[in-house]
């Protein structure tokens, strides 16, 4: 698979298939992406880059990193404090393969929609 940010400057390939997609509804994931955040874990040795001049990080008060473009600002990757790292499904150039299987922190979901999928939803991480 290929992911890229919106301008093109940053652009890495991966295995396929992406398999298990969650989606997470923190406060930081929906000020990210204005609405919640749906992505796949990965090994961050996986990525094999072809472009990542515009390569920007932001690391969050939890002690994250969050890989974005800063030249278009497309978010493109997420690596928790524990190492856990998880590449943005929206991202994804072509089909992903994969399947959304949950939802994680939904207590800090917006009012504006309801999770009515029948998937597992977790108030804070999964379990």
């Amino acid at each position: 698979m290929r992911s890229s940010c919106l301008c093109g400057a940053c652009a890495f390939n991966l295995p396929a298939p992406a398999g298990p997609i969650t989606a997470c509804h923190c406060t930081q994931c929906r000020k990210l992406s204005g609405h919640f955040s749906a992505s796949f874990d990965v090994p961050e040795t996986a990525l094999v880059w072809e472009s990542r001049g515009a390569l920007a990080e932001f690391t969050t008060p939890g002690g994250g990193t969050r890989g974005f473009c800063r030249d278009c600002g497309s978010s493109l990757w997420f690596r928790a404090a524990d190492g856990a790292f998880s590449v943005e499904a929206g991202g994804i150039d072509g089909p992903t393969g994969g399947h959304l299987a949950a939802h994680i922190f939904t207590a800090d979901g917006g009012d504006y929609y309801s999770l009515d999928d029948g998937l597992p939803q977790f108030a804070g991480a999964e379990p």
